[in-house]
Formats: C-alpha cells, sequence, structure tokens
C-alpha cells in the first residue's frame, strides 16, 4: 500500500505559516526580553540601594565614598588598585568606581550586582596579579594591567551621585556626597550618564551621537519645566543609553527604584545627568536643562546644593582637570 505524506505544496504552506508566526511574534518577544532586562536592572539598583543603607548604618549615616580627603584625582583608573597596603592619604588618581566597591569590601555585594543585562559591561571577575580576594581590592579593577583588561568601565553599568568635590584636581570627598540623610526625592544611582558613556562616539560630545536622526537639530537648552512643550526625540536624547534612549532605572534616597521615560526626576523635577545651572536668583528656582552636554571640568559636574543630583560615571580618558 502507498504510504501517504505530504506533498511539496503543503510543505511550503506549513513553512509559510511557521515563518508567518515568527514573524509576528518575534517583535512581541523582543519586547518581552527587553523589559525582563530592565526589571533586572531596577532590581539591581534596588540591592545597591539597600547595601549603600546597610553601609550608612555602620558609618555614620554616610554613603560610599573612597579616598578619604586625600589628594586624589579622578581619573579612568585608580592607582594600586590591587595594593593592600595602599594609603589613601597619600592621594592618587581614583575613579568613581572605587567608591562603589566599598560596597563590594564592605556590604557583601556581589560584582554582579553592578552589570545591567541591557548594557555591554560585564561582571567583574575579581582577577588580579597578586591574587588578592576580591574583598582585598580598591575598584573594578585597572585597565592597564588588569589580566583581562577590565575596569569601572567595563564592569560598572550605573552611574553615581558624584562623591568628589569642586576642587580642580582632587578626588577628595565632596561637600554634597550623598549620604542617609537625603530626601526621598534624592536620585543617588541610575544608569550611565548619557553624556559620559563609551558607547556613544565622543562621549556623547556631538548631537549627532545623542540622536543621529536628528543631528542638525538643536533645541536651545530649555529647563525643566519647559520639558513639556518639547518632541519625544528631544526628551530621548537626553535619556540614558542601554535602554534604547527610551528610559532609566532610577534609585531614590528612601530605598526604592523606578524606570523612568523622562530625566527631569531629581528634586524638584531637575534633570539628574548635568549640576544646576544659575536659572532664578534662588536656589528653588534653579533648573537643569537637558542635552546640553557637560564641559571637561570637573567642576562641570559637581552638585551645587543638598538637593542637586548629578549622577556620573567613569570613561575613557576621564581626567577631568
Amino acid at each position: 500500500m502507498k504510504k501517504k505524506g505530504f506533498t511539496l505544496i503543503e510543505l511550503l504552506v506549513v513553512i509559510a505559516i511557521i515563518a508567518m508566526l515568527m514573524a509576528i511574534l518575534m517583535p512581541a518577544l523582543s519586547k518581552v526580553k527587553k523589559i525582563a532586562a530592565r526589571v533586572v536592572c531596577g532590581t539591581n539598583l534596588k540591592g545597591l540601594g539597600t547595601a549603600q543603607t546597610v553601609y550608612a548604618n555602620d558609618y555614620d549615616d554616610e554613603y560610599t565614598v573612597q579616598g578619604g580627603r586625600g589628594a586624589n584625582t579622578w581619573n579612568d583608573r585608580t592607582g594600586g588598585w590591587d595594593d593592600t597596603g595602599k594609603d589613601w592619604s597619600a592621594g592618587s588618581n581614583i575613579t568613581v568606581g572605587a567608591s562603589l566597591y566599598l560596597l563590594v569590601r564592605e556590604a557583601d555585594v556581589s560584582p554582579k550586582s553592578f552589570v545591567c543585562p541591557s548594557s555591554d559591561q560585564k561582571e567583574f571577575s575579581g582577577k588580579n596579579d597578586n591574587n588578592l580576594d576580591i574583598v582585598e581590592l580598591w575598584d573594578f579593577g585597572h585597565i592597564n594591567n588588569s589580566p583581562d583588561l577590565e575596569s569601572p568601565m567595563d564592569s560598572v553599568s550605573y552611574s553615581y551621585h558624584n562623591p568628589y568635590n569642586g576642587t580642580a584636581g582632587t578626588g577628595s570627598k565632596g561637600r554634597y556626597a550623598a549620604d542617609g540623610t537625603r530626601s526621598a526625592a534624592f536620585a543617588v544611582m541610575a544608569d550611565r550618564n548619557p553624556f559620559i558613556d563609551d558607547k556613544l562616539t565622543n562621549g556623547g560630545a556631538s548631537s549627532a551621537d545623542l540622536m543621529p536622526e536628528r543631528a542638525q537639530v538643536l533645541p536651545n537648552p530649555p529647563i525643566a519645566d519647559d520639558w513639556d512643550s518639547f518632541e519625544k526625540w528631544q526628551i530621548q536624547r537626553a535619556n540614558t543609553q542601554p535602554h534604547d534612549r527610551e528610559s532609566q532605572n532610577v534609585l531614590y534616597a528612601d530605598g526604592h527604584s523606578a524606570n523612568e521615560k523622562r530625566g527631569d526626576v531629581g528634586v524638584k523635577n531637575d534633570y539628574i545627568y548635568t549640576m544646576w545651572t544659575n536659572q532664578g536668583t534662588l536656589e528653588e528656582d534653579r533648573r537643569k536643562g537637558f542635552g546640553l552636554k557637560p564641559g571637561n571640568l570637573i567642576s562641570d559636574l559637581i552638585p551645587q546644593g543638598i538637593g542637586d543630583s548629578v549622577l556620573v560615571n567613569d570613561a575613557e580618558g576621564m581626567t577631568l582637570e
């Protein structure tokens, strides 16, 4: 008896149906994957907030700031990052990552918690030339002598309220470094600063890097109260890169994290990636513009008041002098 099977036409029809279903489902699956990554990213931030609270309980309400009052220089690498006898009072190069690394040393935080799945960063392995334990190190590697070229740029997906002061060339603790006394609306950490991001050519210096299809259009820097009058692309170019410029995860001082569609979510609704500007004569009238790249001086990224969130991260060539 002749066995009955699928004809070529039937097979082609089945394949076509499967292809159509895949075409319909793939965008939905991709969207679900992006949402899941954002959730994990936000969960990581919340965990880091809890760790900061634990640290603050042990250190008089202070959040992590490395280097003490030594004349350290904010740079893209930390000197002596694997030296157990390092003398911070002597002064050397220091990263923002070094301040966050105190959570690894003091609060039992895994390096994996510093990596957002939507970013290009990878979990810090802890490898070092001196074979030290991970809690004996001072930073997330050193781009020059780390065995796998690890560094805070490669291992930290988040920005942190600038912990250092405004004196050019120094990385000692800043006057307005974050602590446990800040208001619930104060942004302590978030996804990487869109203007200080190695993923963007020139660190986000040009409009083309921020939003290619609108490279020739630059609005005058508005104040935060004016955001509602601007187009979606203008707002998105001031968002962080890992989430396709659609949003950023933000950690607040009360310990909760949220996925925010806009960057004007600081105290008094100011923009969290640049410092206050003198838009008014009174501090409460000051607002931050968005889409305006900070300058290349350390003083361009220094908090201007107790409610001024300025979230920064390490990047290649980050010598702010």
